[in-house]
């Protein structure tokens, strides 16, 4: 192998786990919120939820990880030069999918190492009613969309143009050169 191929495909690894890293971090706050939420509203009814709390940053590898494998097999595709809503808007919806089975899995998964039997799993006695699955995958497909937007916006318009848009002050601020009239 030549140094430029070893060179560019350490580079193209270094990309790959710096788009992972990024989407673990999203996940992992977005997960951290949703378990201080659901512990917040539980503990009004005097119910312990601590147990799953510490779980978000395992749950966000895992589902980062299902995440860039659904990107390797290209699961977003149907969107690709399509407008950027309906790109963002149709990425958010196969990712809830794809995050959604995964969400039904951990809790079968879940409910079986607790020993319930395999019938009730899926059962509304279980607590996966349709309206919570329904819910769940709202949740999932609303916080979704900006990951996705921001992941479209860095394709039109380039990583750095997109950094310098959210992280430099605007025309209004004091920090910015002003123009000549």
């Amino acid at each position: 192998m030549s140094p430029e191929a070893k060179a560019n495909w350490k580079e193209r690894v270094l990309e790959e786990l710096r788009s992972l890293s990024i989407t673990v971090i999203y996940l992992w706050l977005l997960l951290t919120v949703f378990a201080l939420h659901r512990q917040i509203v539980l503990a009004r009814y005097q119910i312990s939820y601590p147990e799953r709390f510490g779980f978000a940053f395992i749950n966000a590898l895992i589902l980062a990880k299902f995440m860039w494998l659904g990107e390797v097999l290209h699961a977003g595709r149907k969107a690709a030069g399509k407008a950027l809503l309906f790109a963002t808007l149709w990425n958010s919806a196969i990712f809830t999918a794809i995050l959604m089975g995964c969400h039904i899995l951990e809790e079968a998964l879940i409910r079986f190492f607790h020993g319930q039997p395999v019938r009730q799993m899926f059962s509304e006695s279980a607590g996966m009613t349709p309206w919570d699955i329904f819910a769940t995958a709202l949740l999932i497909f609303v916080v979704l969309i900006p990951f996705f937007l921001v992941k479209g916006l860095m394709e039109i318009l380039g990583k750095n143009e997109v950094k310098r848009l959210l992280f430099s002050p605007g025309p209004g601020s004091s920090a910015a050169p002003e123009k000549d009239s």
